[in-house]
């Protein structure tokens, strides 16, 4: 099999097997690989370029995902998998963790303090999420450790997003199958409600709308 090549627009070098195109890399990698216009390879040397090429796509795309925001490895994993680098994924995945640039623990508690402050999720839907997001139980154990309530949080909240319907007993019902969602416990949300001034028993009752 014979490879040839021709430069596209910006970076982009157009690589054809016996004629017919077969893929794209940047330039700067196009002159690592030693490929010039009339270079014969067999089977086995093609698909030892198409799985560097495929390993170089996925390191460059996933880059990009974490130049926006920091992402779990299995995020990662999913997103260079649906892109169509299900090969290079794992490999890519591993280079970055060895730069740093990848790290479940950095990004387990980031995101636990964002679920936290912003939209003040309790501990219970904080281990949720990151175990939705692949995170190690042993990782979500050890930050839901060091994650203290906020007592004062969670009245503020109540008064602010359940106060009106604290006026009857249907109301109580419905504030804490909200904050039962939200993921605080039964201990956390009867304390808070007590601070407001309603003394509802709801200890080992589950309330449904």
């Amino acid at each position: 099999m014979v490879l040839t090549y021709k430069k596209g627009k910006q970076d982009k070098i157009h690589i054809s097997v016996d004629g017919e195109y077969s893929f794209t890399v940047d330039e700067a990698y196009f002159l690592s690989l030693g490929i010039y216009n009339g270079k014969e390879v067999d089977i086995d040397e093609l698909e030892e370029i198409r799985e560097a090429v495929n390993l170089r796509r996925a390191y460059n795309y996933a880059v990009s995902l974490l130049a926006r925001r920091d992402h779990s490895e299995k995020e990662l994993k999913d997103k260079l998998s649906l892109k169509g680098y299900k090969k290079g994924a794992e490999e890519a995945i591993e280079k970055l963790k060895a730069s740093g640039y990848v790290s479940d623990e950095r990004f387990a508690r980031l995101y636990a303090r964002e679920l936290q402050t912003l939209k003040k999720y309790g501990k219970r839907r904080i281990e949720q999420e990151l175990y939705r997001k692949g995170i190690d139980r042993d990782i979500i154990r050890e930050i839901l450790d060091e994650t203290e309530l906020d007592e004062d949080e969670l009245v503020s909240l109540i008064k602010r997003k359940y106060g009106r319907y604290l006026g009857d007993e249907k109301g109580i019902k419905k504030t804490v199958n909200g904050l039962l969602r939200l993921g605080y416990s039964y201990g956390e949300i009867r304390d808070a409600l007590k601070q407001i001034g309603e003394n509802t028993e709801i200890d080992g009752e589950v309330y449904y709308d």
